[in-house]
């Protein structure tokens, strides 16, 4: 009996080694028919471990979107509310002022995190002094530093690679506690949706190894391996290499990538390219060299938003599931750069080809979600002319930033020429662009991009050699600007500085006075609060942050990440947990200013307050008025009721000016009533205002209500609707 079951075993054990050995020739075979290496001639890489695959599965955010989906589907959450009644005027009513924090320089203890740093009740009460209803915190995300081999520590943490937090932005007890801080102040929270470049994480290295629709994720080529000797040497299989012109040329000559892409056409310079991944074992066993797409860094990957998987797509709207729906935060950044102009040029075009999709494509379908869970979205690329704010305004994104006024206010104080910032409000003017829904920031981790993408698209348009003459001039004045203070802030077209730094540069560097500073830094605060719109002061404007004198790694770009403390609990700390070494500050702790009577926090925050209580935010921007001096801006704006004013006049020169602002009938009546802010003096004479400002001042007065007039009519203004404004000499 036991020798009949013991041959029936050995007669099993024979069929099951036959059946390996000829699975095992078959896929030699197989392996030898597709050109590529089998799982056995190829010993120098291990094969993909399926407990492995599982582990970055489960961390992976294609994976978590499945789960966030679960929560919507067949719920009724995909209806509450309709995604067609989003309202940019509801949010302004509720919070149109803001604090932006950036978990990488706000210094906690090792023992707290930047979610419980902010839960504090300290930072409530300098936020309400400041008159501040909204914070907004990003990148919250983890990075791709979690997962580097060589242990990155210095990262952003904008090379977003999970939906989870970041360890130094806090855990979700933590988030818990900042929502009900928020709630009880009667405030509201934002951050930025997972970006169109994310970073080298699970979702890569799943598709890397061709593991079902993960390819699919992103813009990414499988090379045959005959063509591996057009690709550059890496020293390990994710390291990621940019390919040169010449290596391109050579795979697009077998078809394999387009000559150029839109966005290396663009006449704004895009900052894109493709890099090449070592060797890679699959999930099948093959190995694979693959050339992908990534937005400024080899290490940011981008996302193939057309790509027929919708993968891409379900990895962003996880994000604004999660984020919205279940985390309850209002406002959304979205951070589609590196989508534009993601398309192959058109055979034969040439420089002055420009598109904005399928980021445009891609703003309208998440805006419509976010707004189904009950948030708002603004586009935050800094880097688009004037012409295409409107068309992501209609496509139904709430807000976008302001590209007309940054960096066109910063480079007003750092030269004390107003030039560029009056040809910029001609051309909002002149484009009809809802001032409403544009976000104000001021310069903070960063920088200040001065690639002037208008003045670009101008050049290769309608303006022709004068618009790009006009630029080169603004870039060669910054730089020049820039050098007077010493230390080298500015790489390729950005100067990297803080708003505080960018008022020092303007004195001569950071040896000047303070109270000049913070003279220089007020006027640029309380210029951008007299626009309608949204305002964002980062916590480094609060304590009055200076670039770093020696960035880390030398990088200028680190210039202006130095780290700081929102109370003086925290000013003994000198590095944030990431690393960030803190940075000098000019003005005391804000929870300090708070008690002090003319500090920057307690003079900004009269300004924010008289810009919620008169409506400021909701107001239309109708008119330039003609100024003399150098430095002036004089901007006229309807408020809400249609029968009020605001008139800003701001200096940005270091000398003292009067101007004389002539109204039209339709104005002049509502001087009867006149509310003066800010610094200055000014007389009313018939239908015209004197003011008077000494340098680095502004003033604004709230013409009363009563005018009577035709809307939008001003005299003094240098252009009218629909007439192209002559651009300065």
């Amino acid at each position: 009996m036991h020798y009949r079951h013991l041959r029936f075993l050995l007669l099993v054990l024979l069929l099951c080694l036959i059946g390996a050995c000829t699975i095992k020739r078959a896929r030699k075979a197989a392996s030898a028919s597709e050109g590529t290496p089998s799982v056995e001639e190829s010993t120098s890489m291990p094969r993909a471990d399926p407990a492995y695959l599982q582990y970055l599965e489960r961390n992976s955010m294609l994976a978590k979107s499945a789960e966030m989906a679960k929560v919507v589907s067949g719920s009724e959450l995909a209806w509450r509310p309709s995604s067609n009644n989003g309202s940019a005027d509801s949010l302004l009513n509720f919070a149109d002022a803001w604090l932006s924090v950036h978990p990488l320089t706000l210094l906690t203890s090792s023992r707290n995190t930047v979610f419980s740093q902010l839960a504090d009740s300290s930072t409530r009460a300098v936020m309400r002094e400041a008159g501040l209803k909204g914070l907004y915190v990003a990148p919250i995300q983890g990075g791709g530093a979690l997962w580097a081999k060589e242990g990155r520590t210095g990262d952003s943490g904008e090379d977003v690679v999970q939906y989870e937090f970041s360890r130094v932005a806090g855990k979700d007890d933590q988030y818990r506690r900042l929502m009900s801080s928020i709630i009880d102040s009667q405030s509201l929270l934002g951050s930025d949706l997972v970006p169109a470049a994310t970073g080298l994480g699970p979702d890569f290295f799943l598709a890397a190894r061709n593991v079902r629709e993960y390819p699919g994720i992103y813009c990414m080529v499988d090379i045959p391996e005959d063509l591996w000797t057009n690709l550059p040497a890496v020293n390990s299989e994710w390291e990621g290499a940019a390919l040169d012109p010449s290596q391109i040329a050579a795979l697009n000559a077998k078809g394999l990538l387009p000559r150029a892409m839109r966005d290396e056409t663009s006449p704004l310079g895009r900052r894109g390219g493709w890099a090449a991944t070592g060797t890679v074992r699959g999930v099948d066993g093959n190995s694979r060299r693959w050339v992908y797409r990534y937005y400024q860094s080899p290490r940011c990957p981008v996302l193939n938003w057309e790509d027929p998987s919708q993968t891409a797509h379900r990895i962003l709207s996880g994000s604004a599931v999660r984020q919205v729906g279940l985390q309850g935060q209002a406002l959304i950044g979205l951070r589609f750069e590196a989508f534009q102009g993601l398309d192959a040029a058109n055979e034969g075009s040439g420089r002055g080809s420009f598109s904005v999709e399928p980021a445009l494509s891609a703003a309208q379908s998440m805006s419509r979600e976010i707004r189904r869970y009950g948030g708002w979205t603004w586009v935050r690329d800094d880097d688009l002319p004037l012409n295409s704010l409107n068309s992501f305004l209609r496509s139904g994104t709430d807000f976008i930033f302001d590209s007309a006024f940054s960096p066109a206010a910063e480079h007003a104080l750092l030269t004390g020429d107003a030039g560029l910032a009056r040809f910029m409000a001609d051309e909002l003017i002149r484009l009809h662009i809802d001032g409403r829904r544009l976000v104000h920031t001021l310069p903070a981790q960063d920088g200040i991009n001065y690639n002037l993408a208008h003045l670009s698209y101008l050049a290769a348009t309608s303006g022709g050699e004068k618009a790009g003459s006009f630029r080169q001039s603004v870039q060669g004045a910054m730089r020049s600007a820039a050098a007077k203070g010493g230390g080298s802030l500015v790489k390729d077209n950005s100067l990297y500085t803080t708003s505080a730094g960018l008022a020092a540069l303007a004195l001569g560097g950071s040896s000047a006075d303070a109270k000049a500073i913070a003279s220089g830094h007020s006027l640029l605060v309380f210029f951008k609060a007299m626009q309608p719109g949204v305002l964002m002061l980062s916590g480094q404007d609060l304590v009055g942050l200076m670039p770093l004198s020696s960035p880390p790694g030398g990088d200028p770009a680190n210039a202006c990440r130095g780290s700081y403390s929102l109370s003086a609990s925290g000013e003994g700390l000198g590095v944030t947990n990431l690393g960030m070494p803190k940075a000098p500050q000019i003005y005391a702790a804000p929870d300090a200013q708070a008690h002090q009577k003319d500090s920057f926090l307690v003079r900004i925050g009269g300004f924010l307050r008289a810009r919620s209580q008169y409506g400021l935010s909701k107001g239309t921007l109708i008119a330039r008025p003609q100024t003399k001096g150098k430095g002036s801006i004089a901007l006229l704006s309807r408020l809400p009721d249609g029968k009020s004013y605001l008139l800003s006049v701001c200096n940005f020169s270091r000398e003292s000016v009067t101007e004389t602002i002539a109204l039209s009938g339709a104005q002049g009546s509502a001087l009867a009533r006149v509310t003066p802010l800010g610094s200055g003096k000014h007389a009313v004479s018939g239908q015209s205002v004197t003011v008077t400002l000494g340098p680095w001042q502004g003033r604004a007065l709230i013409l009363g209500k009563g005018s009577g007039g035709k809307d939008g009519a001003a005299s003094g203004s240098d252009s009218e609707d629909g007439a192209h404004t002559p651009i300065p000499e």
